[in-house]
């Protein structure tokens, strides 16, 4: 008890530091941690393995903990922590809970360490459990966070790991008063003790418990994919939440998906046998195997399996693994009250469900039973029949996730994998991401600026400096030649906000990037998860940044050098005038990638060197030298690369030596000649091919 106590208070102490570091800047930090722990990707499997994983379930698994650590993951939780409303002077923003106590069951400690960074990135400070023999725990928030933590001046004592039994811990945690919130894994028993009991000594409590969900099969499913799918429902000898445990099946098909779902149990090997690539792990319970099995025995047909095994995979009454089961049942009144629908299956059997009558109340069916199965953690439906699939997703209500011709066992790039309602997440329950859980809401009315400052603060991917009137914007994002992804955009429309409300105070405006290149356009791993929708409005928003840019009543300077191509050369074609070094690579190279430019670069480069020469490029997506495209006309000046630094400075010399009302008046005069803007054009072709993309 004292100990935890102290634990405890020095998580509260560096917390109370850790809540007022800028969202910004705690996002730098563990994209910083992120980066650690992808170094480390070997020791997360090796942990993971000493969890009981065959190598091939820690690839599988360790994959899905290193996605909730990924630059795009973070920076999207980033973004939802400070909503914008339709009054610019008025945001949501989550505030954290202050200090919570994150306790895993033993048998999964490593997946379960995954939600630690958003609860840090939302500003919490967290006490961990794990067991005293865990290693991938502490490799994750010792190793990875808390070492960067340490690094970067804070507090490593923000997120501590505590050993111990699940049961004492929990009764020190009920009468810590510096606990605000507990998470809490587990089952559903467990699970009601602890909301009881939390909730009575004033804790928040977020609850992750049982899932045992179906999986729909219906008439004209994709076989293959509905199979792959329905194996994963053996994945650590079934003790996932996740992964698929019942199987609602059209008569049509359920000969095919039966005979295929035991075809490839057949096939599974124990980890013992393959520690590569075997799924099946020692029974957690075996009594609730063989009880269970008796169930299907007397309540339907065993189709395979049906017995235990050794390691060895040979039948053994007293193995310590199950072999793979799948039982077929026929749809009846009983079928909710059998033990393999009212319990969660945590061993290796599987119910197939079978159906009778027309498909209309086939489908009806199955939604009821989807709703009634007392879980909620997740459902999915293999259809090709759009009707089918509108139908359920309309109805399937009950759940946390819904998943159309998708692997049921799918971690979702931004939705949350965590929490349903039902024996899923309590009374309370929902789909639930950590940082939203483990937080509050509060509304903030204020200016713009006192927002950004007093919550968001600097960001690392763009840098603002005002000096003796002019104003630098630093792309600074060098290990990828400032790729532009969603981060970056972000921070350049505020900055381009800054500059169109202080527009007064300046006389001159310089774009440039860090490190070796200006810009190298839009960062295609970012597009890659981004649906044509999605991609058309991130583009469409870059746009109206530039515009703002270029509408300024001041001249603009695109100072480049190495790459400047894609939506970098885009950046520069808004600018007034461009100064290259004579190493700069200028070109748009969309088409290669069977896409188009977007910001109106078409207009706007045939306004600047005539439509033969802007055919050439942007049919070729060829890279065109410094020398080239100075010769089109494209450059106002190409110097050596030790000399531009000198030219930029004559040139802010020269902006700030001219009187502002002249040049105000030009650039209003100059603004609606010399292209025609094709950007709308551009936005609606690259819509269409990214489509296209997402549909092949």
């Amino acid at each position: 008890m004292q100990m935890f106590d102290h634990v405890a208070r020095d998580v509260h102490a560096a917390a109370l530091e850790w809540r007022d570091v800028p969202i910004r800047a705690r996002l730098k930090l563990l994209r910083s941690a992120g980066e650690v722990l992808r170094s480390r990707r070997d020791s997360l499997l090796d942990c993971l393995r000493a969890d009981g994983l065959s190598t091939a379930l820690a690839e599988y698994y360790g994959a899905w903990i290193l996605r909730q650590a990924a630059p795009d993951v973070l920076e999207h939780t980033a973004s939802e922590l400070l909503r914008t409303t339709p009054a610019r002077d008025e945001v949501w923003v989550r505030r954290p809970d202050g200090v919570v106590a994150l306790i895993t069951p033993g048998n999964s400690p490593t997946i379960n360490t995954a939600p630690l960074f958003s609860m840090l990135l939302v500003g919490n400070g967290v006490i961990m459990r794990a067991p005293g023999s865990d290693g991938g725990v502490r490799l994750i928030a010792a190793q990875c966070i808390g070492a960067t933590l340490e690094a970067a001046g804070y507090s490593p004592k923000l997120l501590q790991v505590v050993t111990g039994k699940t049961r004492p811990l929990l009764e020190s945690i009920y009468t810590c008063p510096i606990v605000d919130t507990i998470v809490f894994f587990g089952n559903a028993v467990s699970g009601k003790d602890v909301a009881e009991r939390g909730h009575a000594a004033g804790k928040k409590v977020v609850l992750e418990l049982e899932g045992s969900d179906c999986m729909v099969v219906w008439s004209d499913a994709n076989l293959e994919g509905a199979l792959e799918s329905a194996t994963r429902g053996f994945d650590f000898s079934t003790q996932p939440c996740p992964i698929p445990k019942h199987f609602l099946v059209h008569p049509a098909i359920r000969p095919a998906f039966v005979a295929g779902l035991c075809e490839r149990a057949n096939a599974l090997t124990t980890v013992e046998a393959d520690p590569e690539a075997g799924l099946l792990v020692p029974l957690f319970r075996p009594e609730k195997f063989d009880r269970l099995l008796a169930e299907a025995k007397r309540e339907g047909e065993v189709a395979c399996g049906g017995h235990r095994t050794n390691a060895a995979g040979q039948p053994s009454a007293t193995g310590v693994y199950g072999a793979p089961t799948v039982v077929v049942l026929d749809h009846g009144a009983a079928l909710l009250s059998s033990p393999l629908f009212c319990e969660e299956i945590n061993v290796p059997i599987l119910p197939v469900v079978s159906y009778a009558g027309d498909d209309a109340a086939i489908l009806q069916t199955m939604v009821e039973t989807v709703n009634a199965i007392p879980f909620g953690l997740r459902t999915s439906i293999w259809t090709r029949d759009d009707q089918v699939a509108t139908t359920f997703v309309r109805q399937a209500k009950d759940v946390g996730l819904v998943l159309v011709n998708k692997d049921h066992a799918h971690h979702p790039s931004y939705l949350s994998p965590w929490g349903g309602p039902k024996r899923s997440g309590g009374p309370h329950g929902e789909s639930h991401l950590f940082w939203q859980k483990t937080s509050r809401l509060q509304g903030v009315a204020a200016p713009p600026n006192v927002i950004r400052d007093a919550l968001l603060g600097a960001g690392d991917k763009l840098e603002l400096k005002i000096d003796n009137e002019i104003a630098w914007l630093t792309l600074n994002r060098p290990k990828r030649h400032n790729a532009i992804d969603q981060g970056l955009a972000a921070e350049l429309s505020d900055a381009v906000d800054q500059l169109v409300t202080n527009a007064k105070d300046l006389r001159g405006v310089v774009l440039r990037g860090a490190g070796a290149s200006f810009c190298s356009g839009a960062d295609l791993t970012m597009l890659q998860h981004l649906n044509a929708k999605a991609a058309r409005r991130f583009m469409q928003d870059v746009t109206w940044t530039l515009r703002q840019l270029e509408r300024l009543p001041v001249p603009s300077l695109a100072l480049v050098r190495g790459f400047c191509v894609g939506g970098g050369f885009e950046f520069a074609l808004h600018c007034d005038a461009i100064i290259a070094s004579a190493n700069a690579k200028f070109g748009l190279p969309e088409v290669r990638h069977g896409l188009t430019t977007t910001a109106g670069a078409v207009g706007r480069l045939v306004g600047a060197v005539g439509k033969q020469r802007a055919s050439q490029w942007l049919l070729t997506g060829a890279r065109i030298d410094a020398a080239t495209a100075d010769a089109a006309g494209l450059l106002s000046e190409v110097v050596s690369d030790d000399l531009l630094d000198e030219a930029a400075a004559k040139w802010c010399e020269h902006a700030r030596s001219l009187p502002r009302a002249g040049v105000s008046a030009y650039k209003r005069m100059l603004a609606p000649l010399g292209h025609t803007d094709t950007w709308l054009a551009e936005l609606e072709a690259f819509e269409g091919l990214k489509r296209g993309q997402q549909h092949a």
